[in-house]
């Protein structure tokens, strides 16, 4: 870390940080930028909310390890002093720079921001020992790094459900449909019986009695009249 960080040290974080906010943006997974779904259950909504505070602290992790890395690698003068009263030698300060370049580089991605948090925090553990049996000093930056990379590796590797919003369809309310009746049943003119009613009335067999009785005392006198 830097010896002495002041005001110019926080505005490149934050500028550095803005980039890597507006990339991030760019990459599939993650929740910065997107809009709210309006059938998000309050699950759902409390997820959405914890993975966006977990991209803050990784774009700030990223945006840390980039100057810090970046810094050992072009060589700041407070890096060499620091790597050659460590005592090994300054191949350690490039090997330590690398792998935090391309840890920071990772932190960005979504999906690889597990493994980047890994492979930063075994850093950490070794600047924090370093820090305590060699410098003699108090690990504090080191400490407060290491934490945010345990953080977001048991977020994104032990606790993950996913990256992507849990979205929640609003459940359908179940409709109650009356047992039809025969007035709203449909009627088929073929097979429904007509209404009795509305038929008109049969001939009643008294009066095709009287008709027949009528015929039959007709008198065969006049039939023979009318023959001859």
């Amino acid at each position: 870390m830097f010896d002495e960080p002041g005001l110019l040290h926080a505005l490149l974080l934050v500028l550095v940080v803005s980039a890597l906010y507006a990339l991030r943006k760019r990459l599939p997974g993650t929740q910065l930028g997107r809009s709210r779904d309006q059938l998000e259950s309050p699950q759902a909504r409390r997820r959405r909310r914890q993975l966006i505070a977990l991209e803050c602290i990784e774009l700030a992790l990223a945006g840390v390890f980039v100057l810090v890395g970046g810094a050992k690698l072009v060589g700041r003068h407070d890096m060499v002093e620091l790597f050659r009263s460590i005592g090994v030698g300054q191949w350690l300060r490039y090997v330590t720079g690398v792998f935090e370049v391309v840890g920071a580089a990772l932190m960005v991605i979504p999906f690889a921001s597990g493994a980047s948090a890994v492979m930063l925090g075994v850093v950490m553990i070794s600047a924090t020992l370093i820090e305590l049996f060699v410098l003699r000093r108090p690990p504090i930056a080191a400490m407060a790094c290491l934490s945010a990379h345990t953080y977001v590796a048991w977020s994104r590797l032990l606790h993950r459900a996913s990256s992507e919003p849990a979205l929640h369809v609003a459940p359908l309310e179940p409709v109650h449909l009356d047992p039809p009746t025969m007035d709203s049943m449909p009627t088929d003119p073929l097979t429904t019986p007509a209404n009795p009613a509305a038929m008109p009335p049969a001939e009643t067999p008294e009066e095709v009695l009287v008709s027949v009785v009528s015929t039959e005392h007709i008198d065969p006198s006049t039939d023979t009249a009318l023959a001859g």
